[in-house]
């Protein structure tokens, strides 16, 4: 590539129109070698707006670019870190191990993108890192994507956090903790949507006396 070239793309990238900023990382792409390289350069000094659209670009672009979006995974934008870990998911470079770390994000909607892409894994490992999510994540509809996983990977022996997150704020969180001890443990003390409110107390009641009586079992 000419050096008056790459100038006028870097003039490209400072547009304020997301669109030539788009045009400019394409060209990138198809003029420079390695690309990942220059766009990794690029990236160190980029502003928000150019860095959105680059990884916008790279994203949809046939390349492996899985060097660049594992570095994204500590952006401080919480949309490029979930953006990153799409991008590594669908290349097939998320690992369990990766999920586990990335479970700590502070970003909700990180989290529940982590238990999304752990549920078609073999992520067993991941097992008590989800507990403690299920019963402790500030966020309850990443609680409650927990305890959906909980009840996939895990057995009676997991009940405990479930247990717990019966008394759990959220309505929608206590439910669904019902529905995944059902999964656990083959039993069914009634179906908590539609009850009352003692109906729903009276569920929770039985689900709490089944865990003493099998926790000294276990």
């Amino acid at each position: 590539m000419k050096r008056v070239s790459l100038d006028q793309i870097l003039r490209d990238l400072k547009d304020d129109d997301p669109e030539i900023k788009k045009m400019a990382a394409k060209a990138i792409l198809r003029e420079s070698s390695p690309a990942d390289q220059v766009i990794a350069d690029i990236l160190k000094e980029a502003d928000k707006p150019t860095a959105t659209a680059i990884y916008d670009v790279l994203f949809d672009d046939s390349t492996d670019f899985a060097a660049i979006f594992k570095e994204a995974t500590a952006d401080p934008d919480a949309r490029v870190r979930r953006q990153a870990i799409r991008y590594l998911f669908r290349r097939g470079f998320f690992t369990v191990e990766d999920g586990i770390k990335w479970l700590e994000d502070p970003d909700p909607y990180v989290r529940r993108r982590v238990i999304s892409y752990l549920f078609w894994l073999n992520g067993k490992p991941a097992i008590d890192a989800i507990m403690r999510l299920a019963v402790d994540d500030p966020d309850p509809m990443v609680r409650k994507d927990a305890l959906r996983l909980i009840a996939i990977w895990g057995d009676k022996q997991d009940a405990y956090p479930v247990i717990k997150a019966l008394e759990d704020s959220s309505l929608e969180v206590r439910m669904q903790a019902i529905h995944a001890l059902k999964r656990l443990a083959g039993e069914d003390f009634g179906e908590p949507a539609g009850a009352s409110d003692d109906e729903f107390e009276w569920i929770v009641a039985k689900w709490q006396g089944w865990w003493e009586i099998m926790k000294e079992r276990i």
